[in-house]
């Protein structure tokens, strides 16, 4: 979670009580049980290491009951599943991380605990403050390592890892908070019984990448452009009764859905009438080749039928080096203007040249309507 110092300082407490009520505000209406059970095994492995601070070691048998208990006592109407699985699928999947953990690290004494759970609000420029939350922080030999848990069923490559800023936030809060240089990332992912370490010395590129997303993302909030962005992930969001993309299924609006169905109906009729169309235009221009004409007539009516030569062009890399070399080629070069009006939209231009192309650009919402089936 990102956000400026003005926000903070509309409150009288501290940042974290921004941090709370923000959060409670922003909270989703429903929850996947993806996150459902990634909850549960966080609560489990949490209560593994606060015990250990307490000098008891938990049983695996404590472990799974403490687990089974939470998810029964959270479990509600408002969690869903996406797949053709049941919820108890998940459930055991959640046994098996924790019973694949334990077993793995047992006794847990691979470190002194720094922290558990830890809320971290912290500043990255004298503008921009992240919250968020660690797993968990340990000490090993005066060294720091940040251990983060992952219940995907995904497992990317360490590379992947090496460019997730979550590494980068991660780093730089501890440096705040503790003045520590020295950090080593640890991914448990649980699913696999498999952890990726990976350890950098220099953040700083990592901060000023923050900071210029941040700065793009207030400038689409001053000029309200969020633009939508579907992809297979919808499936298991939690916000998706207020996404314009995904809220209307929530509506009981029968004008509406009629509107769509006979939207569909009136589509697919045209689309019949433009195969059969397309089947009539191949038989008339048969005919025509066949008997030499170029117009055929009906009752009244007719149709000419003619022929044009377009040329295309192979290797448009050997294409441009000829006409290059023969002074010809900026009179065949055109813009690019779909690219330059992305790069625009997004800002992706030097100040100077957006400021100068800002006097020339003309903005038209295009409204397109696309029919889509339903996958069920």
């Amino acid at each position: 979670m990102i956000y400026s110092n003005s926000s903070i300082n509309s409150f009288e407490t501290c940042p974290y009580r921004f941090k709370l009520m923000y959060i409670d505000r922003i909270k989703p209406v429903r929850k996947s049980i993806e996150a459902f059970m990634g909850n549960r095994v966080h609560e489990a492995l949490e209560k593994l290491y606060r015990d250990k601070i307490y000098e008891k070691t938990c049983s695996l048998e404590e472990l799974l009951e403490f687990y089974n208990n939470r998810w029964e006592k959270e479990m509600n109407e408002q969690i869903f599943v996406a797949k053709e699985y049941d919820i108890d699928n998940y459930r055991k999947m959640g046994e098996r991380y924790l019973i694949d953990y334990y077993n793995t690290y047992k006794p847990f004494d691979e470190g002194k605990i720094i922290a558990l759970e830890k809320r971290i609000v912290f500043p990255i420029n004298e503008n921009y403050w992240i919250a968020g939350v660690i797993d968990r922080v340990m000490e090993l030999d005066e060294k720091y390592e940040v251990h983060d848990y992952k219940t995907s069923i995904h497992l990317p490559t360490k590379q992947e890892m090496e460019n997730d800023p979550q590494l980068a936030i991660y780093a730089l809060s501890l440096k705040y908070f503790y003045d520590i240089e020295d950090i080593e990332l640890v991914w448990h992912f649980l699913a696999f019984n498999k952890e990726i370490r990976i350890k950098k010395s220099n953040y700083e590129d990592a901060r000023k990448n923050l900071i210029d997303k941040i700065n793009k993302i207030e400038r689409a909030i001053k000029e309200n452009e969020f633009p939508t962005s579907e992809s297979s992930l919808c499936n298991y969001c939690e916000y998706q009764q207020i996404c314009p993309i995904f809220r209307h299924k929530w509506y009981e609006d029968e004008d509406s859905y009629s509107l769509v169905n006979k939207y569909w109906e009136i589509c697919s009729k045209i689309s019949e009438m433009k195969e059969i169309q397309r089947q009539i235009r191949e038989r008339l221009i048969e005919y025509a080749e066949k008997n030499g004409l170029e117009r055929l007539y009906g009752s009244g009516k007719f149709v000419d039928i003619k022929k044009y030569k377009n040329i295309s062009f192979r290797e448009q890399n050997k294409l441009k080096e000829i006409l290059k070399e023969c002074n010809l080629y900026e009179n065949y070069s055109k813009i690019d203007l779909i690219s330059l009006s992305n790069d625009y939209i997004s800002r992706n231009l030097p100040e100077i040249i957006y400021e100068k192309i800002k006097l020339l650009a003309e903005e038209k919402k295009d409204v397109r309507v696309y029919l889509r089936e339903i996958d069920e």
